[in-house]
This record gives structure tokens, C-alpha cells and sequence, in this order.
């Protein structure tokens, strides 16, 4: 949810909250006001009117009767209804305007409360505000002197008032709604402006860029100069970084360069050593010098693996020197069955204690089918996986299958060696990154994937790792196909 939105969401729920505040108090208090009126005249009334009742005896055939008599009803007030009821003889005496309507009572709570109580009767579908007063002599409950008011327009007037405050709030509201998602844009346009700015910082990359905001140094003011001041001092730190990353690169570069000249002659005088003591330890006739000899040829031999295992190293920093320097690789239309058939003719001679199964039948499937790259890094990336997979490989077999799949083709490199966790699977294309349980076991620098990594993004492909603790590996190597059309390539 944007802050736009949230802030539209919220003065909108106080405006609503605050209506309905305002419309419950203002139906509340015309209802109090208006009702409490009606109340107060009608007991007035009953009160000016009770002292003019009379109660007389009077000798029926029947017997002994109470008359409760009253002159007339011209105190009345106009529109109020009245009525006495005798409980003795049933008799009722109303007002005119009554005629053959009778006004209901409650004789259990007059008898019980000798009060007036007030009640509220539907009498002919017409709501009545009633006053029951009781009519008592010697303490006794002879009657019920009753005053009434239509409320009918009352209760009319109440309920379209509920109607027009509803509807009145609904508009205002949604009119508030409304109104406020388009000031809210106005007010959050110096935000829209910073986002934008951000934006294209961001996607320039170029920390050199400024906000450079112009307006007035409220909050958004402060947080641009703020934001302006962080890219500044980022910019520092990036230049401060990049020369030293630059320096790093280029000391990585030169020292690898400078090292192979001294490596490659190590190596070389050593296997020349190496081979001339060989020669020399059969002619020798004597045991003790025959021991000694057979101390110096393990000594060089260490020389010689040490010196080829520098080499590697040297190789590998030398390549990721390259990278880092922003090496492009040239890419030319290839055909991909002749590197695989190389790199499948080559592999046999790299040394292994593990038999290889080649798919013969699915190489022969890439047959015409075109990549675009560099055929000598192709092959290097190819000679990683498969290196690896014989290294980390004691028993078992290493197998190597092709499979299309829509306009990629994909190489799977399938071992049966130690496998990885998937703790371990997150990092082996970083940098010098070994397995624990591989560690100082096999040899090797831990720049090989590194180095495959980098080949594999420069062909646009994708490598995919399923790896198993104990039961080994399978690298999938995903390389897009084209077709050639006149001498061009197009995407499969």
C-alpha cells in the first residue's frame, strides 16, 4: 500500500469517524431535546388538570358508586389528548379530539409504582407519546389520568434525519476520498520527484549524479541534502575502492605473468634433472649410492608436482585477471558436435581411476545443431567439469549425456563421487572455496568453477547442480542453440 493511499485511507476514516460522532450526537440530543419537551408539557398538564378533579358518592341500584368528574377539558392544550379512566365503575372521560379512540394503560405498574411513568403506544399504526398519571384517594388507586402527543411527525422527522445524516456523511466521505487522493499526488510530488531522481541514479550507476532538489528545506528538503551528502561520500568510497581493486588486478596480473617464465623453467630443468638421475641411479653399482640417488629423484619429483601444481594456480589467476579486467570473449558460429567430440577424445587421457561412459548416440544428436562462442573456451569450460568429476570420483564411473530441450541444448556431467550438501552447493563457484571433506585430499586451487562460471555467463548459458552427500554429483550446463540463416545466427 503506498503512503499516498494510506495517507488518502486515513484523513478519510477520521473525516467518516468524526461524522458519525457529530451526526449520532446531533439525532441523540434532537431526539433528547424534542421528546423531553413533549415530556415535560404533558406532565404539566396532567399536573394543572388533577387539581380539578372532583370525586363524589354516588347511589346507584348497584350500590355505592365513585364519580370522578371534571368540568371540561378547555385547559387543554391544543393537539394533546386526554383521558381519565374510573377504575370503579370503568367509566372513561376524554377530550374531543379522541373520540372512539381509547388511550392503553398499564394497571399492574400504576398499582405497583403509584407514579407516572411515560410509554410510548402505536394506536392505529400512529406512534403516541403517552403520560399515565394515577388518580389516588386516601391512598387508594381509583384512576388514571392520561395525556398524550402524536409523535407520528416527530418519529417521521427522526428517521429522515437518520437518513440524510447517512447519506450526507456517505457523500462527504467519498467527496473527502476523492478530493484527497488528488491533493495527496500534489503533496507527495517533491516524493515522486526524489523516487525519480533516486531512479535514474540508480540506473546509471554514475554516484556522480546529484538530486539537486529545489524547494524548501521542510522534510523532503532535508532528506534530498541528506541523500546528496550519502552518494557523495559513496562515491568516495567507491573510487577508493575501484583504485584498490584496480591495483589488486593488475599486481595479480603482473605477478601471474612474471611467474611463468620462472615456473615454466623450474619445471622444465626439474623433469631434466629428474630424467638424468634416473639414467644415473642404473649405472651406479653401490647400495648406498643407489639410496641416495633414489632420495634425490623423490625430491625432484616433488619439485616437478609442485611446480605444475604452481602452474595451474598461475594459469587460473591469470584467467580471473582477465576477468576482472573486463575480458570479452570473441564469439563466431560454431558447430557444437566437433567440440564435444574433442573434448570427449581429449578426456581420455587425463588421468583417472574411475571408468567413463560417453553417449555416442546423443552426441551424434548435435549434429547441426550451432552455438554461438570461442571454441577453445568452450572446451576449457567442458575440461573443469569433467576434471572435477574425476578428482572428486574414487570408484564408480563418470558418464556424459546431451538432451535438448526447446532452444537450448544441455550437457550433463554425471558422477558417482563424493557429492556435496546443500550447505556446500550455495558456494562452490566462489572464489578458493573447497569442501571441507575434499580439503587437502585432492588437488586443485579451487578457481576452476570460478573460471567456468565466468565462460558459462559470457555464452549466456546456465548451470544447474543436483549433488548428494555420499552418492555424487550431476552438473546440467544449459547453452542457448541457434540457427544459421544467411551466415547469421538466429535463435532457435
Amino acid at each position: 500500500m503506498t503512503i499516498r493511499l494510506r495517507l488518502t485511507l486515513l484523513y478519510s476514516g477520521i473525516l467518516g469517524f468524526v461524522l458519525l460522532i457529530f451526526g449520532l450526537c446531533l439525532y441523540f440530543f434532537l431526539q433528547f431535546y424534542m421528546f423531553n419537551d413533549f415530556k415535560k408539557t404533558l406532565r404539566n398538564q396532567t399536573t394543572q388538570i388533577q387539581r380539578n378533579v372532583a370525586y363524589q358518592l354516588e347511589l346507584s341500584p348497584k350500590g355505592w358508586n365513585l364519580l370522578i368528574q371534571l368540568d371540561d377539558f378547555d385547559t387543554v392544550s391544543s393537539g394533546m389528548y386526554m383521558q381519565i379512566t374510573n377504575f370503579t365503575s370503568g367509566y372513561k372521560t376524554k377530550s374531543s379530539n379522541l373520540r372512539k379512540v381509547d388511550l392503553p394503560f398499564s394497571t399492574e405498574l400504576l398499582q405497583n409504582n403509584r407514579v407516572g411513568y411515560y410509554s410510548i403506544e402505536s394506536i392505529h399504526n400512529t406512534p403516541f407519546l403517552i403520560y399515565n398519571d394515577p388518580l389516588l384517594l386516601n391512598g387508594k388507586l381509583v384512576g388514571v389520568l392520561q395525556a398524550a402527543y402524536n409523535v407520528g411527525v416527530i418519529e417521521s422527522f427522526l428517521t429522515n434525519l437518520r437518513w440524510i445524516l447517512c447519506i450526507l456523511s456517505l457523500f462527504v466521505v467519498a467527496l473527502a476520498t476523492y478530493l484527497g487522493w488528488l491533493f495527496s499526488r500534489k503533496a507527495l510530488k517533491p516524493i515522486y520527484t526524489l523516487i525519480h531522481a533516486t531512479k535514474n541514479i540508480k540506473n546509471s550507476e554514475d554516484f556522480g549524479i546529484r538530486i539537486n532538489y529545489k524547494g524548501p528545506l521542510d522534510e523532503i528538503g532535508l532528506l534530498s541534502d541528506t541523500m546528496d551528502k550519502m552518494l557523495e561520500r559513496i562515491q568516495t568510497i567507491y573510487i577508493e575502492l575501484d583504485k584498490s581493486s584496480e591495483t589488486q588486478r593488475r599486481f595479480v596480473a603482473d605477478a601471474s605473468h612474471e611467474l611463468r617464465t620462472p615456473l615454466t623453467t623450474i619445471h622444465g630443468n626439474a623433469e631434466l634433472l629428474y630424467k638424468m638421475w634416473q639414467s644415473l641411479r642404473l649405472k651406479l653399482a653401490h647400495q648406498a649410492e643407489r639410496e641416495e640417488v633414489e632420495l634425490s629423484i623423490e625430491a625432484l619429483q616433488d619439485i616437478t608436482d609442485e611446480s605444475r601444481r604452481m602452474g595451474r594456480l598461475v594459469n587460473d589467476l591469470l584467467s580471473l585477471a582477465r576477468v576482472d579486467a573486463g575480458l570479452q570473449i570473441n564469439k563466431e558460429i560454431l558447430e557444437l558436435k566437433p567440440i564435444i567430440e574433442k573434448v570427449v577424445r581429449k578426456a581420455e587421457f587425463i588421468p583417472k581411476s574411475v571408468s567413463v561412459k560417453w553417449s555416442a548416440e546423443n552426441i551424434e544428436l548435435l549434429r547441426n545443431l550451432y552455438i554461438s562462442g570461442d571454441a577453445d573456451y568452450l572446451q576449457q569450460l567442458l575440461f573443469i567439469f569433467i576434471d572435477n568429476a574425476f578428482k572428486f570420483t574414487l570408484e564408480g564411473s563418470v558418464k556424459m549425456d546431451v538432451e535438448r530441450s526447446g532452444n537450448k541444448i544441455g550437457l550433463f556431467i554425471q558422477d558417482t563421487g563424493i557429492g556435496m550438501d546443500d550447505d556446500e552447493l550455495v558456494h562452490i563457484f566462489e572464489r578458493f572455496y573447497r569442501a571441507d571433506t575434499s580439503r587437502g585430499k585432492t588437488p586443485g586451487t579451487g578457481l576452476g568453477l570460478s573460471i567456468a562460471k565466468w565462460i558459462l555467463d559470457m555464452h549466456e548459458g546456465a548451470v544447474e547442480v543436483t549433488s548428494c552427500k555420499g552418492r555424487g554429483s550431476v552438473f546440467t550446463i544449459w547453452l542457448p542453440l541457434y540457427v544459421v540463416y544467411n551466415d547469421h545466427l538466429i535463435n532457435d
